[in-house]
Protein backbone atom coordinates (compact mmCIF):
# COMPACT_ATOMS: atom_id res chain seq x y z
CA UNK A 1 0.00 0.00 0.00
CA UNK A 2 2.89 2.28 0.17
CA UNK A 3 2.71 2.61 -3.59
CA UNK A 4 -0.77 4.12 -3.35
CA UNK A 5 0.12 6.53 -0.56
CA UNK A 6 2.26 8.83 -2.69
CA UNK A 7 -0.40 8.87 -5.43
CA UNK A 8 -3.19 9.67 -3.00
CA UNK A 9 -1.05 12.41 -1.42
CA UNK A 10 -0.36 13.82 -4.86
CA UNK A 11 -4.01 13.74 -5.79
CA UNK A 12 -4.94 15.46 -2.53
CA UNK A 13 -2.34 18.16 -3.08
CA UNK A 14 -3.49 18.55 -6.66
CA UNK A 15 -7.15 18.83 -5.60
CA UNK A 16 -6.25 21.27 -2.83
CA UNK A 17 -4.13 23.34 -5.23
CA UNK A 18 -6.92 23.46 -7.81
CA UNK A 19 -9.41 24.48 -5.11
CA UNK A 20 -7.13 27.31 -3.95
CA UNK A 21 -6.52 28.50 -7.51
CA UNK A 22 -10.26 28.34 -8.21
CA UNK A 23 -11.05 30.37 -5.09
CA UNK A 24 -8.41 32.96 -5.98
CA UNK A 25 -9.85 33.29 -9.48
CA UNK A 26 -13.46 33.61 -8.31
CA UNK A 27 -12.87 36.18 -5.54
CA UNK A 28 -11.54 39.00 -7.81
CA UNK A 29 -14.40 38.51 -10.26
CA UNK A 30 -16.91 38.80 -7.46
CA UNK A 31 -15.39 42.04 -6.19
CA UNK A 32 -15.28 43.51 -9.72
CA UNK A 33 -18.98 42.77 -10.16
CA UNK A 34 -19.77 44.35 -6.81
CA UNK A 35 -17.82 47.49 -7.75
CA UNK A 36 -19.56 47.69 -11.10
CA UNK A 37 -22.93 47.27 -9.43
CA UNK A 38 -22.19 50.14 -7.05
CA UNK A 39 -21.23 52.47 -9.92
CA UNK A 40 -23.96 51.34 -12.28
CA UNK A 41 -26.80 53.74 -12.87
CA UNK A 42 -30.34 52.44 -13.03
CA UNK A 43 -31.55 51.94 -16.56
CA UNK A 44 -34.12 54.46 -17.74
CA UNK A 45 -37.45 53.10 -18.83
CA UNK A 46 -38.71 53.51 -22.37
CA UNK A 47 -41.43 55.84 -21.10
CA UNK A 48 -38.85 58.09 -19.44
CA UNK A 49 -36.73 58.22 -22.59
CA UNK A 50 -39.80 59.01 -24.70
CA UNK A 51 -40.95 61.72 -22.30
CA UNK A 52 -37.53 63.40 -22.39
CA UNK A 53 -37.42 63.26 -26.19
CA UNK A 54 -40.97 64.61 -26.42
CA UNK A 55 -40.09 67.45 -24.04
CA UNK A 56 -37.08 68.37 -26.16
CA UNK A 57 -39.22 68.34 -29.33
CA UNK A 58 -41.82 70.58 -27.69
CA UNK A 59 -39.13 73.07 -26.63
CA UNK A 60 -37.65 73.09 -30.13
CA UNK A 61 -41.06 73.59 -31.76
CA UNK A 62 -41.97 76.33 -29.28
CA UNK A 63 -38.80 78.23 -30.15
CA UNK A 64 -39.55 77.88 -33.87
CA UNK A 65 -43.15 79.08 -33.44
CA UNK A 66 -42.00 81.95 -31.23
CA UNK A 67 -39.46 83.05 -33.82
CA UNK A 68 -42.09 82.84 -36.56
CA UNK A 69 -44.52 84.85 -34.43
CA UNK A 70 -41.89 87.55 -33.82
CA UNK A 71 -41.12 87.65 -37.52
CA UNK A 72 -44.85 87.78 -38.31
CA UNK A 73 -45.39 90.59 -35.82
CA UNK A 74 -42.51 92.52 -37.39
CA UNK A 75 -44.00 92.02 -40.87
CA UNK A 76 -47.40 93.21 -39.66
CA UNK A 77 -45.81 96.32 -38.13
CA UNK A 78 -43.88 97.08 -41.32
CA UNK A 79 -46.95 96.48 -43.49
CA UNK A 80 -49.19 98.64 -41.33
CA UNK A 81 -46.61 101.43 -41.44
CA UNK A 82 -46.42 101.14 -45.22
CA UNK A 83 -50.21 101.16 -45.52
CA UNK A 84 -50.36 104.19 -43.25
CA UNK A 85 -47.88 106.01 -45.47
CA UNK A 86 -49.88 105.10 -48.58
CA UNK A 87 -53.11 106.34 -47.01
CA UNK A 88 -51.43 109.57 -45.94
CA UNK A 89 -49.95 110.20 -49.39
CA UNK A 90 -53.31 109.38 -51.05
CA UNK A 91 -55.02 111.79 -48.66
CA UNK A 92 -52.48 114.49 -49.55
CA UNK A 93 -53.08 113.95 -53.26
CA UNK A 94 -56.81 113.97 -52.76
CA UNK A 95 -56.72 117.11 -50.62
CA UNK A 96 -54.59 118.83 -53.24
CA UNK A 97 -57.23 118.00 -55.88
CA UNK A 98 -60.05 119.17 -53.61
CA UNK A 99 -58.27 122.45 -52.85
CA UNK A 100 -57.59 123.08 -56.51
CA UNK A 101 -61.23 122.33 -57.32
CA UNK A 102 -62.37 124.87 -54.72
CA UNK A 103 -60.01 127.45 -56.17
CA UNK A 104 -61.48 126.91 -59.60
CA UNK A 105 -58.43 125.31 -61.11
CA UNK A 106 -58.86 122.45 -63.53
CA UNK A 107 -57.18 119.16 -62.69
CA UNK A 108 -54.03 118.57 -64.66
CA UNK A 109 -53.22 122.27 -65.00
CA UNK A 110 -50.23 123.61 -63.22
CA UNK A 111 -49.46 127.18 -62.36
Amino acid sequence: MQAQAPNSARSRRLALGLAVVGCLLIVPLGTVDAADAADARPNESAVSVHAKAFGAAVKRDTKAVGAAAKEGAHRVAVTSTAVGHEIASAAKRSSAKIRSAFRGEKSGEKN
